[in-house]
């Protein structure tokens, strides 16, 4: 089953429960990851689609509570979160991550700044985008140094 499906199928199954914060926010991100394949040649969308409207969710969410002071809509954000991040993978660690790092970092002649991108693709290639971008660039930074 697609995570557009899954999707669907959880959102069908809050709206029965009366789940309203649930089946509000995944109602939502619904329309909006479906819109993608739509928009992109009238086609379903990605798994991959969907898990960065997900993080595109996310990413709201986390910006609205850095800046909004109501406690209870604070709570809610933070339940909306809470049901974003279940629906995607796990995260790679910061021990699996700097591993590759250095694995690929040992492989290279030239370990000069212009050797980032072979690092990063590397671990883009592993993880996709389930690890800490930002974070690995300082790692990689790091290790091309050193």
């Amino acid at each position: 089953m697609s995570l557009l499906a899954q999707l669907k199928k959880d959102n069908l199954l809050a709206r029965k429960a009366g789940d309203g914060v649930r089946a509000t926010l995944l109602g939502t991100l619904v329309a909006e990851a479906a819109m993608v394949g739509k928009n992109a040649g009238n086609r379903d969308s990605t798994d991959e689609e969907v898990q960065q409207t997900i993080r595109k969710f996310l990413k709201n969410n986390q910006e609205a509570l850095a800046v909004i002071k109501d406690p209870a809509r604070q709570a809610a954000l933070a339940e909306e979160s809470t049901i974003l991040e279940s629906y995607l993978p796990a995260m790679a660690s910061e021990s699996e991550v700097r591993a590759l790092i250095a694995e690929t970092v040992a492989g290279l002649d030239d370990r000069g700044p212009k050797s980032m991108g072979v690092v990063m693709a590397a671990l883009k290639a592993r993880w996709g985008n389930n690890f800490d971008a930002r974070q690995a660039n300082a790692w990689v930074r790091e290790a091309l140094a050193g």
